[in-house]
Protein backbone atom coordinates (compact mmCIF):
# COMPACT_ATOMS: atom_id res chain seq x y z
CA UNK A 1 0.00 0.00 0.00
CA UNK A 2 2.82 2.40 0.87
CA UNK A 3 4.43 1.76 -2.51
CA UNK A 4 1.12 2.37 -4.26
CA UNK A 5 0.56 5.66 -2.42
CA UNK A 6 4.12 6.74 -3.23
CA UNK A 7 3.54 6.02 -6.92
CA UNK A 8 0.35 8.06 -6.87
CA UNK A 9 2.13 10.98 -5.21
CA UNK A 10 4.97 10.86 -7.71
CA UNK A 11 2.56 10.83 -10.62
CA UNK A 12 0.65 13.76 -9.15
CA UNK A 13 3.81 15.81 -8.70
CA UNK A 14 4.92 15.05 -12.24
CA UNK A 15 1.62 16.44 -13.47
CA UNK A 16 2.12 19.58 -11.41
CA UNK A 17 -0.66 18.77 -8.96
CA UNK A 18 0.28 17.63 -5.46
CA UNK A 19 -2.28 15.56 -3.60
CA UNK A 20 -2.64 12.56 -1.28
CA UNK A 21 -4.74 9.51 -2.00
CA UNK A 22 -7.44 8.99 0.60
CA UNK A 23 -7.23 5.20 0.22
CA UNK A 24 -4.93 4.83 3.24
CA UNK A 25 -5.71 2.77 6.33
CA UNK A 26 -6.18 6.00 8.28
CA UNK A 27 -8.86 7.38 6.05
CA UNK A 28 -10.64 4.05 5.73
CA UNK A 29 -11.58 4.58 9.38
CA UNK A 30 -12.97 8.10 8.92
CA UNK A 31 -16.49 9.11 8.08
CA UNK A 32 -15.98 9.13 4.32
CA UNK A 33 -17.80 5.85 3.88
CA UNK A 34 -16.58 3.95 0.83
CA UNK A 35 -20.02 2.64 0.00
CA UNK A 36 -21.45 6.16 0.01
CA UNK A 37 -18.69 7.25 -2.36
CA UNK A 38 -19.41 4.31 -4.68
CA UNK A 39 -23.12 5.06 -4.55
CA UNK A 40 -22.38 8.66 -5.52
CA UNK A 41 -20.26 7.48 -8.45
CA UNK A 42 -23.00 5.16 -9.64
CA UNK A 43 -25.55 7.96 -9.37
CA UNK A 44 -23.39 10.27 -11.47
CA UNK A 45 -22.62 7.56 -14.00
CA UNK A 46 -26.29 6.70 -14.39
CA UNK A 47 -27.32 10.24 -15.32
CA UNK A 48 -28.12 10.59 -19.00
CA UNK A 49 -26.47 13.19 -21.18
CA UNK A 50 -29.75 15.09 -21.43
CA UNK A 51 -30.15 15.17 -17.65
CA UNK A 52 -26.60 16.46 -17.24
CA UNK A 53 -27.26 19.26 -19.73
CA UNK A 54 -30.38 20.23 -17.84
CA UNK A 55 -28.54 20.31 -14.51
CA UNK A 56 -25.59 22.32 -15.80
CA UNK A 57 -26.44 25.99 -16.06
CA UNK A 58 -24.59 28.99 -17.38
CA UNK A 59 -25.00 32.49 -16.00
CA UNK A 60 -24.48 34.72 -19.01
CA UNK A 61 -24.24 37.83 -16.86
CA UNK A 62 -21.26 36.54 -14.86
CA UNK A 63 -19.93 33.90 -17.29
CA UNK A 64 -20.08 31.30 -14.50
CA UNK A 65 -20.84 27.67 -15.29
CA UNK A 66 -22.65 25.80 -12.51
CA UNK A 67 -22.60 22.04 -11.97
CA UNK A 68 -26.26 21.88 -11.01
CA UNK A 69 -25.35 20.66 -7.50
CA UNK A 70 -25.83 22.52 -4.23
CA UNK A 71 -23.96 22.37 -0.94
CA UNK A 72 -26.10 21.81 2.14
CA UNK A 73 -24.64 20.66 5.44
CA UNK A 74 -24.89 20.81 9.20
CA UNK A 75 -21.72 20.50 11.26
CA UNK A 76 -19.63 22.28 13.89
CA UNK A 77 -16.36 24.10 14.17
CA UNK A 78 -13.63 22.85 16.51
CA UNK A 79 -15.28 24.61 19.47
CA UNK A 80 -18.60 22.91 18.86
CA UNK A 81 -20.33 25.95 17.37
CA UNK A 82 -22.96 24.90 14.78
CA UNK A 83 -22.64 25.85 11.11
CA UNK A 84 -24.64 25.18 7.98
CA UNK A 85 -24.89 26.55 4.43
CA UNK A 86 -26.38 29.84 5.70
CA UNK A 87 -22.78 30.96 6.33
CA UNK A 88 -22.42 31.43 2.56
CA UNK A 89 -24.89 34.31 2.37
CA UNK A 90 -22.50 37.16 3.20
CA UNK A 91 -19.92 36.22 0.56
CA UNK A 92 -19.68 36.20 -3.23
CA UNK A 93 -17.37 33.20 -3.53
CA UNK A 94 -16.76 30.35 -1.12
CA UNK A 95 -13.83 27.93 -1.31
CA UNK A 96 -14.40 24.66 0.57
CA UNK A 97 -11.04 22.97 0.96
CA UNK A 98 -11.06 19.32 2.06
CA UNK A 99 -7.78 18.53 3.77
CA UNK A 100 -6.21 16.22 6.37
CA UNK A 101 -3.37 16.86 8.86
CA UNK A 102 -1.41 13.80 7.64
CA UNK A 103 -1.39 15.05 4.03
CA UNK A 104 1.78 16.96 3.13
CA UNK A 105 0.36 18.85 0.12
CA UNK A 106 -2.72 19.81 2.18
CA UNK A 107 -0.62 21.25 4.97
CA UNK A 108 1.81 22.83 2.53
CA UNK A 109 -0.81 24.97 0.83
CA UNK A 110 -2.51 26.23 4.02
CA UNK A 111 -0.23 29.30 4.38
CA UNK A 112 -1.11 30.27 0.79
CA UNK A 113 -4.82 29.81 1.51
CA UNK A 114 -4.47 31.97 4.62
CA UNK A 115 -2.75 34.70 2.62
CA UNK A 116 -5.42 34.46 -0.06
CA UNK A 117 -8.16 34.79 2.54
CA UNK A 118 -6.45 37.78 4.17
CA UNK A 119 -6.18 39.57 0.84
CA UNK A 120 -9.65 38.77 -0.53
CA UNK A 121 -12.03 38.37 2.43
CA UNK A 122 -13.03 42.02 2.15
CA UNK A 123 -13.75 41.45 -1.54
CA UNK A 124 -16.25 38.69 -0.88
CA UNK A 125 -14.13 35.53 -0.42
CA UNK A 126 -14.81 32.95 2.29
CA UNK A 127 -12.50 29.99 2.76
CA UNK A 128 -13.68 26.95 4.72
CA UNK A 129 -11.26 24.20 5.62
CA UNK A 130 -12.92 20.83 6.30
CA UNK A 131 -11.13 17.87 7.89
CA UNK A 132 -12.34 14.48 9.14
CA UNK A 133 -9.47 13.22 11.29
CA UNK A 134 -10.92 14.00 14.72
CA UNK A 135 -8.46 11.49 16.21
CA UNK A 136 -5.62 13.85 15.21
CA UNK A 137 -6.74 17.04 16.93
CA UNK A 138 -3.29 17.80 18.33
CA UNK A 139 -1.82 17.57 14.82
CA UNK A 140 -4.58 19.84 13.53
CA UNK A 141 -3.73 22.29 16.33
CA UNK A 142 -0.09 22.33 15.29
CA UNK A 143 -0.91 22.88 11.62
CA UNK A 144 -3.36 25.71 12.23
CA UNK A 145 -1.26 27.51 14.81
CA UNK A 146 1.83 27.21 12.66
CA UNK A 147 0.04 28.88 9.75
CA UNK A 148 -1.86 31.46 11.85
CA UNK A 149 -5.10 30.33 10.24
CA UNK A 150 -8.14 32.51 10.86
CA UNK A 151 -10.43 31.28 8.10
CA UNK A 152 -13.23 28.93 9.08
CA UNK A 153 -12.32 25.34 10.00
CA UNK A 154 -15.17 22.81 10.17
CA UNK A 155 -15.48 19.10 10.87
CA UNK A 156 -16.38 16.70 8.10
CA UNK A 157 -19.92 15.37 7.76
CA UNK A 158 -21.31 12.73 5.40
CA UNK A 159 -23.17 15.49 3.56
CA UNK A 160 -19.81 16.32 1.95
CA UNK A 161 -19.34 12.77 0.60
CA UNK A 162 -20.52 13.58 -2.90
CA UNK A 163 -17.85 16.26 -3.26
CA UNK A 164 -14.91 13.88 -2.80
CA UNK A 165 -12.45 12.99 -5.56
CA UNK A 166 -10.52 10.23 -3.76
CA UNK A 167 -7.65 12.64 -3.10
CA UNK A 168 -6.89 15.42 -0.66
CA UNK A 169 -6.69 18.30 -0.91
CA UNK A 170 -9.81 18.66 -3.02
CA UNK A 171 -11.54 22.02 -3.25
CA UNK A 172 -14.92 23.15 -4.50
CA UNK A 173 -16.07 26.66 -5.35
CA UNK A 174 -19.55 27.76 -4.34
CA UNK A 175 -21.60 30.93 -4.74
CA UNK A 176 -23.56 32.64 -1.96
CA UNK A 177 -26.59 30.46 -2.68
CA UNK A 178 -24.62 27.24 -2.34
CA UNK A 179 -24.48 26.52 -6.07
CA UNK A 180 -21.36 24.57 -7.03
CA UNK A 181 -19.25 26.16 -9.76
CA UNK A 182 -17.52 24.22 -12.53
CA UNK A 183 -14.04 25.75 -12.39
CA UNK A 184 -12.74 23.99 -15.51
CA UNK A 185 -9.80 22.67 -13.48
CA UNK A 186 -10.07 19.11 -14.80
CA UNK A 187 -7.89 16.28 -13.48
CA UNK A 188 -7.78 12.78 -14.99
CA UNK A 189 -11.47 12.77 -15.83
CA UNK A 190 -12.61 14.02 -12.41
CA UNK A 191 -15.73 16.20 -12.37
CA UNK A 192 -14.76 19.82 -13.16
CA UNK A 193 -16.55 20.98 -10.02
CA UNK A 194 -13.75 19.29 -8.02
CA UNK A 195 -10.36 21.01 -7.95
CA UNK A 196 -7.93 18.20 -7.16
CA UNK A 197 -4.54 18.84 -5.59
CA UNK A 198 -2.78 21.75 -3.94
CA UNK A 199 -2.06 25.08 -5.59
CA UNK A 200 0.32 27.98 -4.97
CA UNK A 201 -0.95 31.40 -3.97
CA UNK A 202 -0.61 32.71 -7.53
CA UNK A 203 -2.48 29.72 -8.94
CA UNK A 204 -5.34 30.11 -6.48
CA UNK A 205 -5.50 33.84 -7.12
CA UNK A 206 -5.77 33.21 -10.86
CA UNK A 207 -8.73 30.91 -10.21
CA UNK A 208 -10.72 33.03 -7.76
CA UNK A 209 -10.29 36.27 -9.70
CA UNK A 210 -12.40 34.75 -12.47
CA UNK A 211 -15.30 35.24 -10.08
CA UNK A 212 -14.29 38.10 -7.78
CA UNK A 213 -11.88 41.02 -8.27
Amino acid sequence: MKKFVAMVLCLAMIMGIASCSTTTETTKKNRRDDSATEETKKRRDSETEDETEEQTTHDNATNIVYSGDQVKFSTTDRDGNPYNESVFGDYDLIMINFWEPWCGPCVGEIPDLQELYANYKDKGLLIIGVYSETSMESEVDDVLKGSNVDYLILRYTSEFDRFQSGYVPTTILVDKNGNVINSGESYQGVDESLIVGSRTYDQWEAIITRYIK
